[in-house]
């Protein structure tokens, strides 16, 4: 029998929740803000435990199908009547529902938009009540955002909202709405309160029980998450994973810690949440300012991984894949002296990866090319020269694994696009 692990859905929702709220795009603190008025919206109704936990569980992560800077603008910028304003719902729905524990929270996503006066196609009953919910906390903290003292546009905000009551809202979600909004708390704590207090000291969420060999199956949600963003970063985890631990089998490492470096290989790009698509899609060289944004993922990755216990063993591994042996890497200037081989063996692998796979602005080159460029970065001190041997000892069978993952995920990714593109409603 497979053992069982427990995990923390506080540190799940929280840990995701804040990576997307560092984003450099208008998304900025968004997800804490609405949990914070879905709470106090929930309060003022009769919902089951059950109800109040999804509900929470899901605005604190609703806009994790918006890739785009243009596409999270159009929601801040309160474009309700949009053609692609579903888009992003279904593409959270499509991203969660492949990891069946989530199912209804992949469901409330898919119709956090479905508004009263637009999209008519949809069936009403088959609205989650979290969803109607949702959509008001939602509007609420999109209003919220620009305010320098909350209580001074509150106001302004309750008639906004009760403007669409009825045309966009559910008149009695929007009547609790103002139950809750006469409440000069509810208006302090979506500025100030953290997910983690509102979890310790109002709503403690569930710990999620899976087997031990459906944990790859979580890390695969996030692979996805991080990959599905674009497409010239949809194979791209894929290929580090794969290659990094095979580069561990073939060094002779216990099938523990490959299947550890492994996950850690998918894992390593989860910072980028904060990276919008149009830089990772930039077809010419990037500024120095696009530069460093796309440099500070790695400390993000080490930031969600030390905030879920579950991946805590392999936080390190994942984020010092841009650290060098002659310590000018990044963040953390690691060394040679501090870097373990399970880091050195990703950096390998996301090199060689990086280099073999096509890129917005080049061809990815052939698998002996790369080597070229591997062996210069061992004499520059940056690379493990026992594992860049390794791989070359290995290379056509490294390689061909490597062509292999990425093309089943190349595959996984262009069906998740063909449903996106779908006319949901």
């Amino acid at each position: 029998m497979a053992d069982i692990l427990t995990i923390s859905l506080e540190e799940l929702v929280s840990s995701l929740s804040t990576l997307m709220d560092h984003t450099v795009a208008p998304l900025r603190d968004h997800h804490r803000r609405t949990a914070i008025a879905a709470y106090h919206i929930a309060t003022q109704l009769d919902l089951t435990w059950q109800q109040r936990h999804d509900l929470i569980f899901a605005s604190a992560i609703h806009d994790i199908g918006a890739f785009s800077v243009k596409e999270q603008q159009a929601l801040q910028d309160l474009s309700f009547e949009s053609q692609n304003i579903n888009r992003h719902a279904r593409a959270a729905y499509l991203l969660l529902k492949e990891f069946h524990y989530f199912d209804h929270i992949a469901d409330i996503l898919r119709y956090h938009h479905a508004f009263l006066n637009v999209n008519n196609k949809v069936d009403r009953r088959e609205i989650p009540y979290e969803s109607l919910i949702l959509q008001v906390a939602d509007h609420a903290a999109v209003l919220s955002g620009d305010s320098l003292n909350i209580l001074d546009s509150s106001a302004a905000i309750i008639n906004e909202v009760n403007r669409q009551s009825g045309v966009l809202f559910t008149p009695e979600i929007v009547d609790a709405f103002n139950r809750a909004a006469e409440k000069e708390i509810f208006w302090l704590d979506i500025k100030n309160l953290t997910l983690n207090s509102l979890f310790r000291d109002h709503l403690k969420l569930d710990n999620l029980h899976i087997k031990s060999t459906e944990l790859m199956g979580l890390v695969h949600l996030f692979r996805r998450i991080i990959d599905f963003r674009s497409e010239v970063t949809s194979t791209h985890t894929a290929g580090v994973a794969v290659v990094a631990a095979d580069l561990a089998r073939f060094h002779g490492r216990e099938e523990e810690t490959i299947h550890k470096i492994e996950m850690a290989g998918y894992l390593h790009d989860i910072g980028k949440l904060i990276v919008p698509s149009e830089i990772l899609e930039k077809p010419s060289k990037l500024t120095p300012q696009e530069f460093n944004i796309i440099r500070t993922h790695t400390y993000f990755t080490y930031e969600f991984l030390n905030g879920m216990s579950i991946f805590r063993d392999i936080r390190d591994w994942a984020s010092q894949h841009h650290e060098r042996l002659n310590g000018r890497g990044y963040p953390f200037h690691e060394n040679e002296k501090t870097l373990p081989f399970e880091s050195r063996a990703i950096a390998v692998a996301d090199v060689f990866t990086a280099l073999t796979e096509d890129r917005p602005y080049r061809k990815g080159v052939s698998g002996k090319e790369a080597m070229l460029v591997l062996d210069v970065d061992v004499q520059k001190g940056e690379l493990d020269g026992v594992l860049v041997k390794l791989l070359g000892d290995h290379l056509e069978e490294i390689n061909q694994v490597r062509m292999t993952a990425q093309e089943a995920s190349k595959k996984e990714y262009e069906a998740f696009v063909m449903e996106l593109i779908k006319e949901e409603f």
